[in-house]
């Protein structure tokens, strides 16, 4: 942290860069390996009745995740160090006292950037689904048609730019301190990362309880990959259920995909013949 609070030079901005990439490749790729170990090649069998598409992507497809990956964490970088620079400038609300405004403030901003960060994506996920943006900015993430965790980053740099650029926005206007905001990153890295990684854990009746509803699903964001144009929120089922943007089916996909792990369970997760993705 020594480098986030560095007189602001050349040197500083440096060595900022380079902290922001050492944290964020250390704490994606990791998660994302880790997730992909356990459930992808370890419980590639123990877990296949959890498992939301019963195919398995080509190896060309998680490399392709990977790389790009790596593209979007660069842009995150950029994007990290601009706005530090601009905090050190006085340009935006980031302050380093928490008793400046109280951990009550603390955990209300929390909750404010979670529903900025909602109602962001949703609205710039419809956006770059219309053409001719889909193509130039959004088809890279969407050549995952059966998504790994590695498909979490996995942006060209226009859509990276797009995915990192509502946390800049929020602290012009609001107080945020770095602890904050690092919890929020790091909540948001871990979900998308879980959001990709193909596998349903949620009960039977998730999609509707009258509370359980309004939290999303893995096999909802599956969905989008697999059918492209609906289920398009991030966090929660607010916007997708008032804007009528859910797929007509996604309630009975989701119980199918946990009717057969249920299924396959009680067999005692009897071996699934396992075929190659065909090409999208």
């Amino acid at each position: 942290m020594d480098a986030l609070s560095c007189e602001l030079s050349w040197s500083c901005v440096g060595e900022v860069a380079y902290f922001q990439l050492f944290m964020n490749t250390i704490r994606y790729y990791p998660i994302a390996g880790l997730v992909f170990l356990l459930v992808w090649v370890w419980g590639k069998r123990r877990f296949i009745g959890a498992r939301i598409q019963q195919k398995w992507p080509a190896a060309d497809k998680i490399w392709h995740e990977v790389r790009w990956s790596f593209v979007t964490l660069l842009v995150f970088v950029v994007t990290a160090v601009s706005s530090i620079t601009m905090g050190k400038l006085g340009w935006n609300q980031v302050y380093k006292d928490f008793s400046e405004f109280g951990l009550g403030y603390a955990g209300l901003s929390l909750l404010a950037i979670t529903i900025w960060h909602e109602t962001w994506f949703y609205w710039m996920h419809r956006l770059v689904h219309k053409k001719p943006l889909f193509k130039i900015v959004h088809l890279t993430h969407h050549r995952s048609t059966n998504p790994s965790p590695f498909a979490a980053y996995a942006f060209n740099a226009y859509e990276a730019i797009l995915e990192a650029i509502y946390l800049p926005l929020f602290v012009f206007i609001v107080p945020m301190h770095p602890i904050v905001i690092l919890t929020h990153v790091g909540y948001a890295m871990v979900m998308n990362i879980w959001w990709h990684s193909g596998y349903e854990v949620f009960p039977s009746g998730w999609t509707k309880g009258w509370l359980t509803k309004w939290i999303n699903t893995s096999t909802h964001h599956n969905m989008h990959h697999s059918h492209f144009n609906g289920n398009f929120s991030l966090y929660f089922n607010f916007w997708d259920r008032v804007c009528s943007t859910n797929f007509p089916n996604y309630d009975e996909y989701f119980e199918a995909v946990v009717a057969r792990r249920k299924e396959m369970s009680r067999a005692n997760r009897q071996p699934l013949e396992v075929e190659s993705e065909s090409a999208a």
